[in-house]
């Protein structure tokens, strides 16, 4: 009589329970890169620098940056406070990554006081954006 050597029912198991869980482990890391592009981020990072100068007028730095997962179209920059009025037209897409940086004149600017900016934009399919910041004015 032969005898038949083999995987003992103790390894086998073991041995079937490890790539199951192998397998798993692949499926759930594949699914969730899959998924994570369905689900959109609008983060818009903003940086503003107001520079005063003599006679009320002055000038606004600033940093535009998509670090979402979407395009944004920037449509305007608004500041307000202190009898300032100013809209800024910026008008440009920003695809994720990309990144504006720009120096505006503007008036009635005085160092020292706070100023209000928003900054709006809008998704590709409509939805509207925007970021509200104080700032600070100091002198040029």
């Amino acid at each position: 009589m032969k005898t038949r050597k083999g995987v003992s029912s103790i390894l086998g198991t073991i041995l079937i329970i490890s790539i199951t869980l192998a397998l798993g482990g692949l499926l759930f890391g594949y699914s969730r890169g899959l998924f994570n592009n369905l689900s959109t981020n609008e983060n818009l990072y903003t940086q503003y620098e107001l520079l005063s100068s003599t006679g009320g007028f002055g000038y606004l730095q600033y940093t535009l940056k998509n670090n979402g997962n979407v395009a944004l179209h920037v449509e305007y920059i608004d500041i307000t406070g202190n009898g300032t009025n100013d809209r800024i037209p910026i008008n440009i897409i920003l695809q994720p990554g990309e990144e504006v940086q720009n120096l505006t004149a503007i008036s009635n600017i005085v160092s020292g006081n706070y100023y209000s900016v928003v900054v709006i934009a809008q998704t590709q399919n409509g939805q509207l954006y925007d970021t509200i910041s104080n700032v600070l004015a100091v002198n040029q």
